[in-house]
């Protein structure tokens, strides 16, 4: 069917969003079935008045709300109504989230520590000294094959999503432009539609951003900040090895370009290669330990060099003023105590645990094997019927349109393997049972 449209769009709210309210409520009248075909995008938004972009949209958060499927070069369809038996509430496997469980030996870490602080919780972060300890534990934290940042060029923020925010604002001005990979962290997209940044994407190889696309790109455009995201890279798990860094790293100084690098997991990976910051000084480097140990423990690092600590500094205080001492306080005693970098190592035997056990599930489709807190599946066509396919089993994953900067970017889904390991288990064995063999 195509030539279908809305009535009208109604509310005060993105127009995105009416329009797919508009198809959920045909669905649910019946003026919409199972299979029909709604219109191309550019048509529909001829029609609408509205842009291609909105449409796209629109059909994106119907996707995810289970009314929509589609493939590439055949078009837009309405799913199939869900079977009696589906769950009408919330999915039972929820494996699209990838944040630590927080319990278990995280709590027996941060129990005593909790409990020394209680003597006297309001003196926590009212001294300069304590400021200066949690920038030792965010430059320990950080410090990886060699590389050892000085406690004096580390800030600690409230958060990797408040210390890539800040990044951006202190870096990019609206309209300009950032480059990044055609799959990336869903964060940054966050950020850059509010801060209304431009994101460019390169393609990627096995290796990771091919330098020879970047240098083009930087040739031709206009660039504010590279963004990286080199170890276990969200979503895909892939971690980029030292020569493709320090190539990446040499297109960045022949252009003079600030590089934005992402780790918030890299302590999973301890004989990871140096960072990108270890061979390109204007590099901001921004890592946490949430990721890694516990959802609760907000706190991230950055390290930046001296040339643009202050408009970093001035950006995060207008987004977030500072991180909360205590929760600081809790982390630096983490680190400081050696406790953090056991628990690392701890979850990271019980990710590569889980990582083949999807591998065994699931075979080839997983994409790297690495102790990333998820798995990413390559999907090819039919990734969205996929998806929609798996919440209504049951399984919630996170979809290709959660990370893609535009439509066409290489199609999967990504699984967390961070919730616990019933849950894990059960997924996967779902999923496996899903997919084409």
């Amino acid at each position: 069917m195509t030539i279908w449209e809305p009535a009208g769009l109604s509310g005060t709210g993105p127009r995105y969003l009416a329009l797919a309210d508009a198809i959920g409520a045909d669905i649910a009248a019946g003026r919409l079935t199972a299979g029909d075909r709604l219109p191309a995008q550019r048509e529909l938004a001829r029609r609408l008045g509205v842009t291609i972009a909105t449409v796209g949209r629109a059909y994106q958060v119907a996707a995810r709300r289970g009314l929509l499927t589609g493939e590439v070069g055949r078009g837009t369809f309405v799913a199939p109504a869900p079977a009696a038996t589906a769950p009408a509430t919330a999915p039972v496997l929820d494996v699209a989230a990838v944040h630590p469980p927080g319990h278990g030996p995280v709590h027996r870490a941060v129990a005593p520590i909790l409990h020394r602080i209680a003597a006297d919780p309001l003196a926590v972060g009212a001294e300069d000294a304590d400021a200066v300890r949690h920038r030792i534990a965010g430059a320990r934290w950080m410090a990886q094959a060699g590389w050892r940042p000085e406690p004096d060029q580390v800030e600690v923020t409230a958060g990797g999503q408040h210390g890539l925010a800040a990044a951006l604002a202190a870096l990019a001005q609206p309209r300009q432009v950032v480059v990044t990979t055609e799959l990336t962290n869903p964060g940054l997209l966050a950020a850059a539609r509010l801060l209304r940044i431009e994101l460019a994407t390169v393609p990627s190889d096995a290796a990771g951003p091919r330098p020879d696309a970047i240098d083009r790109l930087c040739a031709r455009r206009r660039v504010a900040a590279l963004h990286l995201h080199p170890t276990l890279h969200n979503p895909t798990g892939l971690t980029m090895p030292a020569e493709r860094r320090r190539e990446i790293a040499a297109v960045a100084a022949g252009h003079d370009l600030t590089v934005i690098e992402e780790d918030p997991f890299g302590a999973l990976l301890p004989d990871r290669p140096p960072p990108v910051a270890a061979w390109h000084p204007r590099t901001v480097h921004l890592t946490g330990i949430t990721k890694t140990l516990a959802p609760g423990l907000r706190i991230g690092y950055r390290h930046a060099p001296p040339a643009l600590a202050e408009p970093l500094r001035a950006a995060a205080r207008a987004l977030a003023w500072a991180p909360a001492p205590l929760v600081a306080e809790v982390a630096t005693q983490l680190v400081l105590g050696g406790a953090a970098h056991q628990l690392a190592a701890a979850r990271s035997a019980e990710l590569a645990g889980r990582a083949a056990l999807a591998r065994e599930l699931l075979g080839d489709r997983v994409a790297a094997t690495g102790p990333a807190p998820f798995a990413w599946l390559r999907l090819g066509h039919g990734a969205d019927a996929v998806t929609t396919l798996a919440r209504r089993r049951g399984v919630a994953v996170a979809g290709t349109d959660e990370f893609a900067v535009r439509r066409g970017a290489a199609a999967g889904l990504r699984v967390s393997l961070s919730a616990d390991d019933a849950t894990v288990r059960g997924a996967l064995r779902a999923l496996a049972r899903l997919l084409p063999r």
